[in-house]
């Protein structure tokens, strides 16, 4: 690490880190940018060794990169969707622009950029992307899909092309032309995945990379391995980042199931393909020395980490933990990696990739000198002296009568205590050096156990006991017993082995007396103790022929892990190892005696030994107390602590052997098995030998077939030959007499086709001299029109003339004539009328004078209106009197 970078100022009485929230490297790769989350910016000078920090300020920036016109320029893309570029050398902002409405998430450009025409830079802010220009940062193109059926996740120029590719959540990866925008290719790349680990028969052809060692829990893998909802920001899909190679000939993709795809951007088809066991990148970056082969890459912990393709063993971790993103410089001599705690850490890559070596040739040298297994770490047994005087038995007895079991985090150290083991790591080890005995291979084949780390320590402690004692290879129930001790102590094998040869050699040492039968002898301790407790329920045992074996061994074969859960399991045994060895007797007797009830309702036998293989609801606490007590009132006669010895443990330096065993017959039973491989191989090698001489036969009756066949297949393609020869010379005949008909087809259509063209000639010629005659009526109707309008014109004008000269005329002749003249036949028809008028009025009046007196009133109205008229009248008078006068 040579630099790290963190900007911590001090606030009243305690300082304050602020965040960094973006950085990279110059196109030289000598100077380093860094913006905070309040907008200061800072430039690092690795040349001359100091930085400074600008006048201008841009705050909420989210992505910066060096901008490829000028080296003292830099694209910031901000929260709100503004575009900045900024000069560091004249420390203000040159060009600005909004672009969304979201925060800016990747910025890339293509291969033109010294125009201002041309769309050469792609901006992705959340679910949309907007192509740009560089220079001016005006938005030619906004990128717009339908979202109801998928979203934009990635959005990328490819290196030195005018193309960019889009993924969307359905894992859909899409070639955009920039000056069309129109799809070039599509492409699936989980699905070439998919199909190529289908092809695959082994998946252990497929490169690994693991950071952990396989002694960790896989348990916790789970929790390591989930992503944070908050944190990550994809709804769908599996392709979680990409990252193309230096030369651009190669696009990684990341996968959230734990996957590295490598495709060729020629064909974009599946190149190679990783596996990521244990881990899962968030982000990755290309190297482009040496030879392309080292990543660099952000996990889902925080870690960042330095793998190698060419060699999977190679790796380094780079930063444990709080790593966020990480930028390698364009030359790849730095790596800088931004954490969540608000630093940004500077690190030689060179020294990183010397670093990788040096570790790798150590380990080769380790292993070299090793060539042994693998030894567990420092077990929880091995406890000193001060440590093993404070667990005291009375101290610890205690304990567990006033909680009912130890602590979770003390329990394995206090069995460890409470046994006495003595962490004997040389001769374990020396167990382990043998490997797996061949009955342990072989009866292990048929072993069910999910978790394949859980498996393997079963089968390493088996196998010890194997070694140990070759009874305990061939007791097919002896990994359901080891089992539940080995998923709790999955990494410490010394434990586990240590523990269950205590156990065997103590606890349960009568129960192989008779292998391969059940232990009688053990068996009937436990029906003794039944009987002398309920009476009744033994004989309801014996009426349905059930036996010891059945409710009892049952348990004792896997620990009671089958009729327990988990928590129930530890505090049993927490009782188990702290009580005296044959106080499992009496567990195994109060088991039955608390089911009593139930037990007792059961109709069949099979019914109870399929209860004898359940979980049924049990409090621990009563269980123990139940034994408890069946252990204080049992008659001394039928006591196991009789037929027991006292507790011995393991001594330190050596391992007992178990000798309560019938060695006779598994000498005779190894003796068997050494003749049946005899005769196995015997009868292996004369089949053989038989193969041999059938394939010997059968080569030289197929050498003969085949002779004979390949004759008489070379007759038949003569005679197809020939067949086909003059079925071709007919063809050929038959084609030439079609090509006579043809050509002669072909003249006739030819002349025909003249023909016609002729008259076609001839009828276009016919419609252009009538096009011609058309429109030469037209012109001279036109003309006629046109003439016909003036001679229109010119009568409307003579005729406009004559008026003009009568009114001329006529005002002449009447200008100093007087008024009464001018209108003197007009006043002439107005007397007249007036005198018709007068006339009228004096026939209405007579009319009305004669009429009846039957009508008053109506005379009486209408005597108003006619006084009206006279007044009109006489009002018209004197205007036409007034008239005359003047005149």
């Amino acid at each position: 690490n040579i630099l790290t970078v963190h900007h911590t100022i001090k606030n009243v009485d305690r300082h304050l880190r602020v965040r960094i929230a973006a950085c990279c490297f110059n196109g030289f790769s000598n100077k380093l940018l860094v913006i905070d989350r309040r907008g200061n910016i800072f430039v690092f000078d690795f040349v001359s060794k100091h930085y400074w920090r600008l006048t201008i300020r841009t705050p909420q920036a989210t992505v910066v990169h060096a901008s490829p016109l000028h080296h003292s320029e830099y694209i910031v893309g901000d929260e709100q969707g503004h575009i900045l570029v900024i000069n560091v050398e004249k420390s203000i902002i040159s060009r600005r622009n909004e672009v969304g409405h979201a925060a800016v998430d990747q910025i890339s450009w293509g291969n033109r950029l010294q125009t201002f025409t041309v769309s050469n830079m792609l901006m992705r802010f959340g679910s949309d992307a907007a192509l740009l220009n560089i220079k001016n940062l005006k938005v030619s193109h906004r990128l717009e899909f339908d979202q109801s059926r998928h979203t934009l996740k990635l959005a990328g120029y490819l290196p030195n092309s005018d193309q960019f590719l889009t993924c969307f959540t359905n894992d859909t990866l899409s070639i955009w032309s920039a000056h069309s925008q129109e799809a070039l290719q599509i492409t699936l790349p989980i699905k070439a995945r998919d199909r190529k680990l289908r092809l695959l028969r082994n998946n252990k052809a497929i490169p690994e990379f693991v950071l952990r060692g396989d002694e960790e829990d896989d348990a916790n893998l789970v929790d390591d391995l989930a992503f944070d909802c908050d944190e990550e920001n994809f709804a769908d899909g599996t392709l979680l980042s990409y990252s193309f190679t230096p030369n651009g000939n190669k696009l990684c993709f990341t996968t959230i199931d734990g996957y590295l795809l490598m495709l060729s951007t020629a064909s974009f088809e599946l190149d190679k393909l990783f596996r990521l066991r244990d881990f899962v990148l968030k982000q990755v970056e290309v190297l482009p020395q040496p030879k392309e082969r080292i990543l660099f890459g952000i996990t889902s912990r925080g870690q960042a980490v330095m793998l190698d393709l060419e060699n999977t063993d190679h790796k380094l971790i780079v930063q444990h933990s709080n790593g966020l993103s990480l930028n390698v410089s364009r030359d790849g001599k730095l790596l800088s990696v931004l954490s969540k705690c608000g630093e940004v850490n500077v690190w030689s890559t060179c020294r990183l990739y010397n670093t990788l070596q040096a570790k790798t040739h150590s380990i080769a040298q380790l292993r070299s000198v090793l060539k042994q297994p693998k030894l567990p770490g420092p077990v929880t047994c091995a406890v000193n002296q001060e440590l093993r005087q404070l667990l005291k038995r009375d101290r610890l007895e205690a304990m567990l009568h006033e909680n009912g079991y130890y602590p979770e985090k003390y329990r394995f150290v206090i069995w460890s205590s409470l046994l006495q083991l003595p962490c004997n790591g040389v001769q374990f080890q020396a167990l382990l050096k043998l490997g797996e005995p061949p009955i342990v291979r072989q009866n292990a084949r048929g072993l069910r156990i999910k978790s394949d780390a859980q498996r393997r320590a079963v089968i390493r402690v088996w196998s010890c006991l194997a070694h140990w004692c070759k009874v305990f290879g061939y007791a097919e129930f002896m990994p359901h017993l080891v089992f539940p001790f080995a998923k709790h102590l999955m990494k410490n094998g010394l434990v586990v082995f240590e523990l269950m040869a205590t156990l065997l050699l103590n606890h349960l040492q009568l129960c192989f007396e008779f292998y391969p039968l059940p232990p009688e002898n053990y068996l009937a301790m436990c029906k003794n103790v039944l009987q002398c407790n309920d009476e009744h329920l033994s004989k309801f045992y014996q009426a349905l022929e059930v036996e010891p074996k059945d409710y009892a061994w049952s348990l004792l074969m896997n620990a009671f892990a089958e009729v327990l859960e988990e928590q129930q399991w530890l505090a049993l045994w927490d009782n188990i190892i702290t009580e005296p060895q044959y106080f499992i007797i009496f567990v195994i007797v109060a088991y039955s005696l608390l089911q009593r009830e139930l037990i007792l309702r059961l109709p069949d036998k099979d019914a109870v030994l399929r209860f004898f293989h359940e979980q049924n609801p049990i409090d621990v606490a009563k269980l123990v107390s139940r034994a408890r007590k069946i252990m204080k009132k049992c008659p001394s006669q039928v006591h196991p602590q009789r037929f027991l010895p006292p507790f011995s443990p393991i001594p330190t330096g050596v391992y007992p052997k178990f000798l309560k065993y019938p060695s006779n017959w598994i000498a005779e039973k190894e003796q068997q098995t050494l003749e049946l491989q005899k005769q196995h191989q015997d009868i292996d090698a004369r089949i053989r030998h038989l193969e041999l001489e059938e394939m010997q036969m059968m080569d030289r009756l197929q050498n003969g077939l085949k002779q004979e066949e390949h004759t008489r297949r070379v007759k038949e393609m003569e005679k197809l030959y020939q067949e086909t020869i003059q079925r071709e010379e007919e063809r050929i005949s038959c084609h030439r007499k079609m090509l006579l008909t043809y050509q002669l087809e072909v003249r006739q259509r030819k002349s025909e086709v003249m023909s016609q063209l002729q008259e076609a000639e001839q009828r276009r010629k016919v419609l252009e001299m009538e096009k011609d005659i058309d429109l030469l009526m037209h012109r001279i109707e036109r003309e006629r029109r046109r003439h016909t309008q003036e001679m229109q014109f010119a009568e409307d004008e003579i005729r406009n003339q004559e008026l003009e000269l009568l009114a001329q005329q006529y005002y002449a002749d009447t200008a100093g004539a007087p008024l009464a003249q001018k209108y003197y036949d007009n006043i002439k028809k107005m007397c007249q009328e007036r005198d018709e008028l007068q006339q009228s009025l004096r026939e209405m009046t007579l009319q009305n004078l004669d009429k009846p007196r039957r009508t008053p009133r109506s005379s009486a109205c209408a005597e108003p209106h006619l006084v009206q008229i006279e007044r009109s009248i006489q009002e018209i008078q004197r205007e036409f009197s007034d008239i005359l006068n003047s005149d």
